[in-house]
């Protein structure tokens, strides 16, 4: 779709995946756009993208596919198998999405498992961030009289548009309550007897716990985790992993012995029903953030939604339920249930 040029000075305050896609998009349509950090961020070098998702996820991780494809961010295809019942609705809406489906005994795992051709993928985050041209500042979102501004070193700045997308970090950089926890999210490096963990993906609802190459190289080591949410702020250090021991137990169940080299997290983003959100929360300021955790299956496809609306200037009405409006009357007084990610 094209679109009349305005003039319009659009302030992103958050680098992530989120906030480096709506930078992007943006400066490709001539926005003038600037990208503040209020944080140094260290993205793991890889994640993964995944189709294998529910309901129109599917057809946001689709829109994030083409946005990796047509920003030429790296993008290395798996094959992936899952392990569990999977009800048979979710897979031919895998097929759908033009996904090669079999379902076969698989030696190396003992067990029968869901293949999947062209669903999965590690895309090089890492990428996506770090050649996005951003500035690191202190800074933060003050709401005034219902009218924004981004504060650095005490001095208000105007902008005809904000957008807020810092993810774990949002509800600490504006002065309005968001309908969002944090949590933190840890995976490890594995040392495996099985060299199909280097070059495979796997979803084990069996057992719980997924895998993930590091490098795709066949060597036998893989990151892997069980996606469990350990409620905390991204200000607090040294983040205790109680069960840690009891998934390496899981994953040796499944795969054989595995040697534990590392472990790793970040802190990510829930609502309270788990899905992601954007919306107006001022005249002049979008929220856009819980991605509880899957921010590079969908992250640039919610992206490229908001930037539609920012340039058509029309809601949009297809994928409107992922508005923020949904959550109204939620004050950040829930639980954080399961990723939507996990099936």
């Amino acid at each position: 779709m094209t679109y009349q040029h305005y003039d319009l000075k659009v302030i992103i305050v958050g680098g992530g995946i989120v906030g480096s896609s709506i930078y992007r998009l943006l400066k490709k349509n001539g926005i003038e756009v600037q990208l503040i950090d209020p944080k140094v961020k260290r993205p793991f070098p890889s994640l993964i993208h995944s189709l294998l998702l529910k309901g129109k996820d599917i057809e946001l991780a689709k829109l994030s596919l083409n946005f990796y494809k047509k920003f030429n961010i790296p993008y290395y295809p798996f094959k992936s198998y899952t392990l569990g019942k999977i009800n048979s609705s979710i897979i031919d809406s895998w097929i759908s999405a033009g996904v090669n489906i079999n379902v076969k005994y698989v030696n190396w795992i003992n067990d029968q498992a869901i293949e999947a051709i062209g669903g999965d993928g590690l895309v090089s985050i890492g990428s996506l961030i770090n050649s996005t041209e951003k500035i690191i500042y202190q800074s933060n979102i003050v709401i005034d009289k219902g009218k924004g501004f981004v504060k650095i070193n005490n001095k208000l700045y105007e902008s005809d548009l904000i957008i807020l997308s810092a993810g774990a970090w949002s509800k600490y950089l504006i002065n309005v309550k968001l309908p969002v926890k944090t949590y933190y999210c840890w995976a490890s490096l594995f040392l495996s007897k099985k060299k199909e963990v280097g070059s495979n993906i796997i979803y084990d609802y069996v057992n719980n716990f997924y895998s993930r190459p590091v490098i795709g190289l066949g060597f036998p080591l893989a990151i892997m985790g069980d996606g469990k949410a350990i409620e905390t702020t991204p200000l607090q250090q040294n983040i205790c992993i109680e069960d840690k021991n009891e998934v390496s137990a899981r994953i040796s169940r499944r795969l054989g012995e595995v040697k534990e080299l590392y472990t790793s997290g970040s802190f990510c983003e829930a609502t309270p029903d788990m899905r992601p959100a954007y919306g107006k929360i001022a005249e002049n300021v979008y929220f856009i953030g819980g991605f509880n955790g899957y921010g590079a299956e969908v992250g640039p496809g919610l992206a490229h939604v908001l930037v539609e609306e920012i340039l058509s200037k029309k809601e949009a009405t297809y994928f409107t339920e992922y508005r923020l409006e949904r959550l109204n009357g939620y004050d950040g007084n829930f639980e954080i249930g399961q990723e939507p990610h996990e099936l």
